[in-house]
């Protein structure tokens, strides 16, 4: 009865070894795969965001050709922002968006932006618009189309 049940731990204690073995390996390959997929979600985000860069340049230009100023009074700062990669630096110039101080709202619009804190909105859209003017050299260039190769 002894010998028995040696026979019955010995044979249990292979059958945990084994299912040990075979749950480090399911835990490395698990642990290879989430790390796979963290490094597409990586590319995908940059590849998104070139696109979205590459999306404003083509807008930027778009509305260049067709003759439109890019910027109004009733445009919302989140829009303008999303103009050109230089609005930041003209409307931090102009003390909007450079400091705790004179924080801005993206869902403000130029016009409401000059008026609340008292700035000559006349000059803010000049200043602005030149960005994007043509004879400026204001544009962000031509898109650079490339191949996407996701690395595995």
């Amino acid at each position: 009865m002894t010998t028995m049940a040696l026979l019955v731990a010995v044979l249990s204690l292979a059958v945990a070894y084994l299912a040990f073995r075979r749950a480090d390996a399911a835990e490395r390959r698990l642990t290879e795969t989430y790390n796979t997929l963290h490094k597409l979600m990586a590319q995908m985000a940059q590849a998104a965001e070139e696109t979205r860069e590459g999306l404003a340049s083509l807008r930027l230009e778009m509305r260049q050709r067709a003759g439109e100023l890019a910027f109004s009074p009733d445009m919302t700062i989140a829009e303008a922002l999303n103009v050109h990669p230089k609005v930041k630096d003209v409307l931090a110039s102009f003390h909007l968006g450079g400091c705790s101080h004179c924080a801005v709202s993206d869902v403000d619009t130029i016009e409401g932006a000059c008026q609340s804190y008292g700035i000559d909105q006349k000059a803010l859209l000049q200043a602005l618009n030149q960005l994007v003017a043509p004879q400026s050299g204001g544009s962000t260039g031509p898109i650079k189309i490339t191949s996407m190769k996701l690395e595995l």
